[in-house]
């Protein structure tokens, strides 16, 4: 269990990542 909660915290930090950036890119073409 320890080890899947390793992977399911890198997993929603990488989501984030992604999210981020791709939330910081549409509001530069709403700009």
């Amino acid at each position: 269990m320890g080890r899947r909660s390793t992977y399911s915290t890198e997993f929603k930090q990488e989501a984030v990542k992604l999210v981020l950036e791709q939330g910081l890119s549409l509001a530069q073409v709403a700009e």
